[in-house]
């Protein structure tokens, strides 16, 4: 009966563990297109990118009220406020690398930003995310292009 109770606990922990992880990185399970679909890609892939029709809302790129060359900038600036470390950066095609790490196991992550050309005075972006090691990010990826774009607004 001991070692019974010792799993039970165990898998408890190792649950709980992971939601809180998940809900740490931003996962919003309880978002469209639901809870199932979301842990199947957030315990299955180790790569988040924007895209116009992605099926999770927070990964829809935006369309900002200013031209490239300034949206550039402020994600330059933005990334730096957050921590990343720049490993490359194009001035010219305006796109830049990104390294981000985790806080708990200094886990890194890979994030590439390349802005896009809307028109003269509005912009927007392509976000690609991708984490080093494992084959689950439980949703760090996503967590690193949400915060991206929050802090964009």
């Amino acid at each position: 009966m001991t070692i019974l109770k010792i799993i039970i606990i165990a898998v408890i922990a190792v649950v709980g563990l992971t939601f809180l992880t998940l809900q740490k990185n931003g996962a919003n399970l309880l978002q469209a297109p639901g809870v199932k679909e979301r842990l199947q890609v957030f315990l299955t892939s180790n790569t988040a990118k924007t895209s116009i029709t992605h099926k999770f809302g927070e990964l829809k790129p935006a369309i900002y009220d200013i031209n490239e060359e300034r949206l550039y900038k402020k994600i330059l600036h933005t990334a730096t406020e957050l921590g990343w470390e720049i490993l490359s950066r194009d001035d010219e095609n305006q796109n830049a690398n990104f390294v981000v790490r985790t806080s708990l196991f200094s886990f890194e992550d890979d994030v590439y930003v390349q802005v896009l050309f809307v028109d003269a005075n509005k912009s927007s972006l392509s976000v690609e995310s991708h984490s080093r090691k494992g084959r689950a990010d439980f949703a760090a990826n996503s967590g690193n292009i949400q915060a991206l774009l929050k802090k964009l607004m």
